[in-house]
């Protein structure tokens, strides 16, 4: 005969705003129902989008006053946001799409923990902290879109939901944002 799974082996019930999370999650498409040419897109971007963010990051540093200090500097506050949001991750401990059996780990991400998301609070970080600096205008739409399109590959890849790149992105914008105010000449 076997053992029957005691009622307390069973996960504790999901949050109203995660049942929303795992609809959200569901009506942009991503997990098992991923296309296929969106899917390569999204894996791509989530893997290589780092490479356009460099270049622009390398255009701001050479074209702008104060240039080569701002990056300098928006790239030191972008690795203290992302050792934060390591940890951050670690002790919450939220599981991540593929962990929760609604996608495949398109990624072949780790398991460990994924709120908030680290790429976005990361991208977050440099949009805030650039966005006094270089003020409206190509440059900062290019981070803009860059942060938000790495967002939406990592959702859609089944590695976040939408509400771990929505805090990460805020968290990393407002941490940037005042550093950045803090740091400037």
């Amino acid at each position: 005969m076997q053992d029957l799974p005691l009622a307390t082996d069973a996960p504790p019930p999901m949050p109203a705003w995660r049942r929303a999370d795992v609809r959200l999650f569901t009506w942009l498409g991503a997990g098992h129902g991923a296309g296929p040419l969106r899917l390569r897109l999204a894996i791509w971007t989530a893997h290589w989008s780092w490479v356009p963010l460099v270049a622009l990051l390398a255009f701001i540093a050479w074209q702008q006053p104060g240039g080569i200090r701002q990056v300098g500097l928006c790239l030191a506050v972008a690795t203290a946001v992302q050792v934060l949001s390591k940890r951050l991750c670690a002790r919450w401990r939220a599981p991540r799409p593929f962990l929760l059996g609604l996608s495949p780990n398109h990624l072949r991400h780790g398991d460990r923990a994924g709120f908030p998301s680290t790429h976005a609070m990361v991208m977050g970080a440099i949009l805030g902290f650039l966005a006094p600096a270089l003020g409206p205008g190509l440059p900062l739409a290019g981070v803009a879109l860059i942060a938000l399109g790495t967002g939406w590959a990592r959702v859609y890849a089944g590695a976040h939901f939408p509400s771990d790149v929505a805090a990460g992105l805020l968290a990393g914008a407002l941490i940037g944002a005042g550093m950045g105010l803090a740091l400037r000449p």
